[in-house]
């Protein structure tokens, strides 16, 4: 019986403190989330998920649009060809989360990232889903410029 409260308290404990938090920073980024994805007509060409958020990996990967490299007319360094990595990241409440560096690194340079939202190190971060809620990590981006973090099967997929 001990081990079994053991076993409730380790994996369902962290749900009923973070859920709340979880749930209350998913309604507040959805709210921008929304107000980012109202683009005017001339987005209106770009392919949309199924739930018609835009897919910005597939308008790459179509050739419709082309993301420059730097901001600057003649840049000073050229952007890191796109890395063809996954890193994975266990959970222990939830299925593993594998982060792809290839569609990430199709627009964006290493230096986006790396160090000052990620560092390079495995272990190194302290990422949880409250951080990523609160716009730390990946939160950064997602549920703001990138899809919402509601869609949970998006990065936890089960293998």
């Amino acid at each position: 019986m001990n081990e079994v409260f053991k076993l409730i308290i380790r994996f369902y404990l962290p749900l009923i403190i973070v859920l709340p938090v979880v749930i209350e920073s998913c309604a507040k980024k959805e709210l921008v989330f929304k107000t980012v994805e109202n683009q005017p007509a001339a987005f209106s060409y770009l392919p949309r998920t199924e739930d018609g958020f835009i897919d910005w990996v597939a308008a790459i990967d179509r050739g419709i649009i082309k993301p420059r490299d730097s901001i600057e007319l003649k840049p000073t360094k050229l952007q890191s060809p796109p890395l063809n990595l996954d890193i994975v990241f266990d959970s222990r409440t939830m299925p593993a989360v594998t982060y792809p560096h290839y569609q990430h690194t199709q627009w964006l340079d290493c230096t986006n990232c790396h160090p000052k939202i990620f560092k390079a190190q495995k272990g190194g971060n302290g990422i949880t889903m409250e951080k990523i809620f609160g716009g730390e990590f990946c939160g950064r981006c997602h549920g703001t410029v990138a899809f919402p973090l509601k869609y949970c099967e998006r990065c936890h997929v089960k293998k």
